[in-house]
């Protein structure tokens, strides 16, 4: 997905709000800000560049200005936390009731966790409102429903790839990875990023939240937003080449695979909340809906 004219002002925000979460020195966040505008103002490319990568390069420049390498730490443990507590909630709603809707209830539920996001335009997450929020969020359902799709994929996979993406969210995705390889016989590399990025899973917390009990970890030997091909480790490019699906969550995921799609030759499941209004607008969805989006390839045996 390209960027959007609204994804210009949504980067410079972005670098302010990273930069008073990684210090209070106001001459560094004023630096942030300067530099910012002046690499934004040399670059007449913006908009085809993805918003993933345009709030890679900025969360980047505030760990260099800064020295601070993780200005999420705090909010990434808090979230982790949070989502642990709530988690029982949504298994025992599962064990209730039918195959099918155990399976979209837990699906949904890894959605919602991705509403647990310090890091996009026009969307405001409070921690101590969470368990509110994810409960509204299984309510409204999926707007954008391949639950179909993805069970099929799934019947038909040996190894599935799937891609994490925020912490506390990484809970939820427990649940549903536990789902699905109780429920096929497949094995699931759940990968995430080798360094801090905005709030994004790292190792650490994959394993705070125990998800290596349900899962092979990887890493994506990059700490951009998204998939940046260029970046990954041979291991991860091994991988992703064996893998017969991958399921992707979040709209960092979903900004940079839409632009690779082709070239993966996989089919993809998108799982994310559409926050943002560009995200929204391109799954033609309402802004805060709740998607699953299957892309189909035919080669998967």
């Amino acid at each position: 997905m390209k960027g959007h004219l609204l994804c210009i002002p949504c980067t410079l925000r972005a670098a302010y709000d990273i930069a008073i979460k990684a210090t209070e020195n106001e001459e560094l966040q004023r630096k942030v800000i300067l530099e910012t505008l002046e690499w934004m103002s040399r670059n007449n490319n913006l908009v085809n560049i993805t918003p993933a990568m345009l709030h890679t390069h900025v969360f980047r420049l505030v760990q260099r200005i800064t020295g601070n390498k993780d200005p999420f730490a705090r909010l990434k443990r808090e979230s982790n936390d949070i989502a642990m507590n709530l988690t029982p909630l949504l298994e025992r709603e599962i064990e209730k009731i039918s195959f099918e809707e155990a399976f979209r209830l837990a699906a949904l539920g890894a959605i919602c966790g991705n509403s647990i996001d310090f890091e996009v335009e026009g969307y405001q997450v409070s921690l101590k409102d969470l368990e509110r929020s994810l409960l509204d969020c299984l309510k409204s359902g999926l707007s954008l429903d391949d639950t179909s799709k993805l069970r099929e994929a799934l019947s038909k996979s040996k190894t599935v790839l799937y891609l994490l993406d925020n912490a506390g969210e990484v809970a939820f995705d427990k649940i549903f990875i536990k789902f699905i390889t109780r429920n096929y016989p497949v094995r699931v590399l759940a990968a995430v990023k080798s360094g801090p990025i905005l709030n994004d899973v790292t190792l650490e917390d994959a394993l705070y939240v125990g998800l290596d009990e349900v899962a092979d970890i990887i890493t994506t030997g990059s700490d951009s937003i998204g998939l940046n091909l260029a970046e990954c480790s041979m291991e991860f490019m091994e991988r992703l080449k064996e893998s017969d699906l991958i399921i992707a969550k979040g709209q960092g995921y979903y900004e940079s695979l839409t632009e690779i799609e082709s070239s993966l030759r996989k089919p993809i499941a998108y799982m994310l909340r559409a926050k943002c209004s560009v995200v929204a607008k391109s799954l033609n969805v309402r802004q805060g809906s709740n998607v699953i989006k299957f892309v189909g390839y035919p080669k998967i045996m």
